[in-house]
């Protein structure tokens, strides 16, 4: 029996190759309306997108919106959260949460101040922000510190003339970190606890211009560059040979300048202070009613009339009762009283007494006491006078 070769089945190739292009077509067809779909949800997240950011930087920029004008109140100690609320609630704003990243953002104080404002939609996130805040001053002003001001004097001037608030100027004087040699050596060598100002005696008493917008440390660190072109080198020398430090002859100098009736008398009344400071043996007290007045007078804010029970008041500035010189200057210097705790005149005197703008000096306590019954009738225990007896 003739085997025969089994015949392989033959595949229809023309077929599978029109299969193969048909699931080609399938896919491409796919990839298209892929590609469409995708392009379409493109377009519209980037039309949502531009829309949320043209809203948002019409709202921030204020390009497009209403300028009708809307009244809003500002409460006290407002926060940003609040102000946010007072403007999104009068349609000012309408995205408050961007105005809250804006302020943040931009660094803003958030030192809001309270009263009635009048705003509309065409004012910028920054220009709101900056409505609601206290108005920079602008201008310069002129301001002479008379000689012999006390420190509370200066302030009270500086304030009056519409720069910087009392506190701020207290704070400056008592605090700031003023980088100036005649400073460091007063830190150095200790301030009491006493001393009513830091820096009394060292705000310099001249003709100044300022910003009106200047801030307080700015004001001050003016004075106190002055008076380190006043005191010189020669000065603290001068100091040191005396054996006082700058401040003990700041604070002599203070005394010099409000115990005199005028800069001629600057000399013969230093000259008194230097001889009781160097007897103080005999004479410990340097009796100086301005000593008192000073520390009455910022204390009750009125120049006191001082009698003869004030004299025994307990107050450290109170030379009557305490040695020495007082915790600190009394005021702040011109430079002829500075020149004039340096350079003392040579007297044996001890004592002095004003009569209607003339002094009368002493060298002893019953002289003295005689110029004071002289002009005014006393009796010799009667004592009284710019620098009475002991």
């Amino acid at each position: 029996m003739m085997r025969t070769k089994p015949v392989t089945p033959v595949k229809p190739q023309k077929a599978k190759e029109e299969y193969a292009g048909s699931d080609e077509g399938g896919n491409t067809v796919v990839s298209v309306v892929k590609a469409i779909v995708y392009i379409v949800f493109v377009m519209i997240v980037s039309v949502f997108l531009s829309m949320v950011i043209i809203n948002v930087g019409n709202d921030m920029f204020a390009f497009v919106k209403s300028d009708e004008l809307v009244e809003v109140n500002i409460p006290e100690y407002a926060t940003l959260d609040e102000v946010t609320e007072v403007l999104y609630k009068n349609d000012i704003i309408r995205y408050p949460t961007i105005f809250k990243i804006f302020a943040v953002k931009e660094k803003d104080d958030r030192k809001f101040v309270a009263g009635t404002y009048t705003v509309h939609g065409m004012m910028s996130y920054e220009d709101l922000l900056d409505a609601f805040k206290e108005k920079p001053v602008t201008g310069i002003k002129k301001i002479t510190i008379p000689e012999g001001f006390t420190t509370d004097e200066i302030i009270d001037l500086f304030v009056s003339e519409g720069i910087g608030t009392r506190e701020g100027f207290v704070d400056v004087i008592q605090n700031y970190e003023f980088d100036y040699w005649f400073l460091r050596e007063l830190n150095d060598n200790g301030i009491s606890e006493d001393r009513i100002y830091r820096l009394d005696g060292y705000l310099f008493p001249d003709t100044y211009e300022f910003y009106l917008n200047s801030s307080e440390a700015t004001v001050i660190n003016k004075l106190l560059k002055r008076f380190s072109q006043i005191f010189t080198k020669e000065y603290r020398e001068q100091s040191a040979a005396f054996g006082y430090t700058v401040d003990e002859v700041i604070t002599l100098a203070s005394i010099i300048e409000k115990e005199a009736a005028s800069p001629s008398e600057f000399f013969i009344i230093s000259s008194v202070f230097h001889n009781r400071m160097n007897n103080p043996w005999t004479f410990p007290k340097l009796e100086s009613d301005a000593t008192i007045v000073y520390q009455m007078q910022h204390e009750s804010g009125e120049r006191p009339q001082l009698t003869g029970s004030d004299l025994e008041v307990d107050l450290a500035y109170n030379t009557y009762t305490n040695d020495g010189l007082p915790p600190g200057p009394i005021a702040n210097p011109s430079a002829s009283a500075m020149l004039a705790a340096l350079s003392p005149v040579t007297t044996n005197y001890y004592f002095f007494y004003h009569h209607k703008g003339t002094i009368y000096p002493s060298e002893t306590k019953e002289q003295h006491n005689a110029v004071i019954a002289q002009f005014q009738n006393y009796t010799e225990q009667q004592t009284t006078g710019d620098v009475a007896a002991e």
